[in-house]
This record gives C-alpha cells, structure tokens and sequence, in this order.
C-alpha cells in the first residue's frame, strides 16, 4: 500500500498549468524539448521565451521535489557562502571584480548628476506653469466687461442733460460693439516679458512680476504671481493696463527688452502701501521673448525707434564711469559695497534731499575715488530719467553698475532659499545651515581685503542675528566684479547653496 503524499501547491499549479510540458521515462521535465509548445493565444514563443521558460522550470522542479530539510540546509548553504563574515572567499576574476567597480562609480556620477538636471527640469516646468497660469487670469481679467458696461456707452445719448448720468441711456441707445471693446483674437497680439523691481527691500525685490504689452492700442500691465500657503496661488493685477509715458512718449515695442527699465508712477491701486511711499516705481525687464517681439513688430510695422543724440552721450558717459570704477574696485570690490550700502542706510535717516545728496557725493568720492565731475554728471543723467526723483541707491547703482540678468537670477533663487516666507531678512542659522564652505575662488576673495562670507554674515548680524537683503546683495553685487566671466559666477553660486 502506497503512502499518500500531499501535493505543495507549487506541484498543484505545475500540474496544472503546465501539463503539456514533454518529459521522459522517469518523469523529468525535459527542458530541451520545448519547440513544440505555444502560447495560449496560439502565437509560437521565440527561442529566448522559450530558453527562459526552460530555465523558470527547471528550478520549480527542482524546489518542489526537496523536503523541508532539504529547503532548509540549501538556504542555509547559501547563506554561508554569501556571508561577508565567512571564512570561504569565492574566486573571482579580477576583471570581472574591476568591472563591477567601474560600473559602480559610474552609477554614483550618473547619480551626482541626475538630481541636479531633474531639479532644473522641475523648475522650468513650475516656471511654464506660472506663466500659463498668468496668462490666462489676464485673458479673464480683461475679457470679462461686457460691451454694455463700457464706459464709452454713455457718451452717446439722447436723453436729457437734467436728468443723471447713469439714467440718460437706455437699451434702445445701446452700441452692440463700443471702439475700446475687447475680443480673445485682439488681445492674442501681445508681448508677454518677466520683470523685477529695483529696490533694496527683499520683500519688494523677490516678488514675481510678469507683464503684457497689447499692439493694438499700445497698452501695458503688469500682473503678480503669488503664493499664498503651500498649494494655493493667484496672479494678482499689480499695474492696471493703460497707456504708459516714456519721456513723454508712449512705451512701445522696442522699449522693452531684456535689461531695459520701465517706470511708473507710485499712486497705482494695486501697489503696496511700502511702494506709494517711494518717488518712482522702476521694474527691470529680466526676460523676453525675442521670437514673439520679431513677429510683433513685423506684423504692427512699428518704426525702430533711435535714440536721440542725449540719450546715446549720457549711456556712454555711463559706461565710461562705471569701466573706471569697476577697474579700481578690482581686489576690495566686496568690502567697498558693503561700506556703500552702510552709508546709504543713513541716508534714510535723512529728510532733506540736499543733505542726502551732499553726505552721498562725500561717500562716492571717498569710497570709488569719484571726482566731482563724475558725480554731477551721473546724479543728472539719473534725474533726467527719473523726472527729478532721484534715489540715492539709484545714483549708487549707476555709478557701480550691476551683475547680469542670468547671475540675478540665480541670486535670487539663493536668497529665496534663505528666506522663503520673503521677509527682507535671513537668520543667521539658516546662512550656517545651507553654506556649503568657502567656494569663492582665490584669485576672487583675498583675505586681506575682502571677508569670507560667515565672517561677513556673522558680522553684520552681530546683534540682530540676521542679514539684511541689502546686504546679502552688496557682498554678492561685489563679488560679481571679481568674477568676470558669468559661468564660474553661476556654478559658484549653485555649489555654495546647492541649487
């Protein structure tokens, strides 16, 4: 009498599935004889499926056909062999071990790598996303008077002068299309730029601007992309859309491109109450795009617009100044701007316009070696294109001049960083958390004239425990003019902070 031996499960679903498998005499899968078999839906496998089938098989077989015992002396075996702790050391090939060596630090550069190229990609997508996103709240915005609520319908009526203004038009009067009205195809002609604002306040100068020019009536706005928590946003109207002056004549077209500036008065609706205190609103157009701004100006036929014989001698008096400047800052440049920026703190302080102009030409003249010519003729320049509302930073930068966009925007990024919540002011834990050592360049940062950067921090956060934007942008403003070339400044940048 036969013992009755139960069948593992394995077994069962061998059995089961697989019972045109060919074996021999004595029952064991013959895994070379497989030319025969299908696929369940009657398309013959490939001689790899069918190699790799076999193999699969074979090491069912073989499971199912060892006890418990067995099972567990097997794994134990292996164990044993694989045990780092084990006296046996397997023979291996020293190519085959020099091999897995080289593929394993290639993994590790891929992966150095990898995560830097997906940081950016992620980020130039949000940025599409933000701009999307602006793009068609403006579109809403605009779009969303009816034509029977335009202001110019009350200026065709036939009603009585008695009788008040908003009772004088009927809907017999009614124009169904006024002159301002607005449809999806006209305002699709429109040149869509990023911009920043000039300013020594971090909250100001970290907020995200994007504007629109329309071709079809030469009218500009500027809208605000914003955050408010962690997953809600909004674009907010920040300059309503109207007809701009530029030296008394409409922006147009060729006004705006990357680097240009764009000013606005201060009584605007939708400005913060820390910019109506300011004399003048200026933006600095930081991105374009030029392919849209060609095909506008080729379809509109707008006129290159020249400068007059004053505006091309006060740019290249200028540029004259600031090459002399920058020459003599070579060495000391970040040490210089952060005495510059202290001495403008204190001119806050101060009221009278004349008494901030005298104690500035002081600071220049001692600090830059700027003579008195230079001055006058810079503080003029900056007043003509301000309409005679100058800032003392705005003199400051136009004597210094500035980093590139490209190294701004960079910058930026850093100090959002430090200060995500956009207060104007970064701890000085946060400075120690992110820093990543001292990654100036030597030839750029000399240790007698210009500080390391945690020395400098710790400096100026001596009593408050924080830096100010203002002072973060003077040490990384002068240590852009001593890094000339714009690729080193930028991968100093994102190995010092990681981003």
């Amino acid at each position: 009498m036969k013992a009755n031996v139960k069948s593992s499960p394995l077994q069962k679903s061998v059995q089961q599935h697989f019972a045109i498998i060919p074996k021999d005499a004595a029952g064991k899968i013959v895994p070379g004889d497989l030319t025969g078999l299908s696929m369940s839906w009657g398309s013959p496998a490939s001689t790899q499926t069918q190699q790799c089938f076999a193999t699969e098989m074979k090491d069912s077989a073989v499971v199912s056909a060892l006890d418990k015992g067995e099972s567990l002396q097997l794994s134990y075996r292996v164990q044993t062999q694989r045990s780092p702790l084990s006296s046996h050391k397997p023979n291996l090939d020293s190519s085959h071990f020099s091999c897995k060596i080289t593929a394993q630090t290639n993994y590790n550069q891929s992966n150095t790598v990898r995560p830097n190229s997906k940081m950016r990609d992620a980020e130039e997508l949000t940025e599409d996303r933000k701009l999307q996103a602006v793009i068609e709240q403006v579109m809403v915005d605009q779009l969303s008077r009816a034509v029977i609520s335009d202001p110019e319908q009350n200026a065709v009526s036939v009603s009585p002068t008695s009788v008040p203004l908003r009772y004088r038009r009927t809907l017999h009067h009614t124009k169904v299309k006024t002159r301002m009205s607005l449809t999806e195809n006209i305002l699709s002609n429109k040149l869509c730029f990023q911009a920043r604002i000039l300013s020594r306040c971090g909250r100001e100068a970290c907020r995200k601007l994007i504007g629109f020019f329309f071709t079809c009536d030469q009218t500009l706005t500027v809208y605000e992309y914003r955050n408010f928590g962690k997953n809600r946003w909004n674009a907010l109207p920040f300059i309503t859309r109207g007809v701009y002056l530029n030296g008394g004549r409409p922006y147009c077209l060729q006004d705006i491109y990357q680097g240009a500036e764009l000013r606005f008065c201060t009584d605007g609706p939708h400005l913060p109450q820390s910019l109506r205190q300011q004399p003048c609103l200026t933006l600095r157009v930081t991105d374009v795009d030029d392919t849209a701004k060609r095909a506008l100006v080729t379809q509109s036929g707008e006129t290159l617009h020249r400068l007059s014989k004053e505006e091309l001698s006060d740019q290249n008096t200028l540029k004259e100044i600031q090459g002399a400047v920058r020459d003599r800052l070579k060495g000391h440049a970040v040490r210089t701007l952060i005495n510059l920026g202290r001495d403008l703190q204190t001119l806050h302080l101060k009221s009278d316009w004349i008494q901030q102009k005298e104690l500035l030409r002081r600071s220049l003249m001692e600090q830059l070696c700027l003579t008195q010519q230079d001055f006058e003729a810079v503080w003029r320049i900056v007043s003509r294109r301000a309409e005679g509302r100058v800032h003392p930073a705005d003199v400051m930068r136009a004597v210094t001049g500035e980093m590139s966009e490209n190294r701004k925007a960079v910058f930026l990024k850093v100090y959002v960083k430090l200060d995500p919540n956009k207060t104007g002011s970064i701890f000085l834990s946060d400075t120690e958390k992110f820093y990543r050592g001292k990654q100036e360049s030597d030839a750029a940062l000399k240790a007698d004239l210009n500080p390391d950067f945690l020395a400098f921090v710790r400096e100026a956060g001596k009593v408050t425990k924080t830096v100010s934007y203002a002072e973060f942008e003077d040490y990384y403003e002068g240590l852009s003019i001593e890094i000339p070339d714009d690729e080193e400044y930028i991968s100093n940048l994102r190995a010092t902070w990681s981003i």
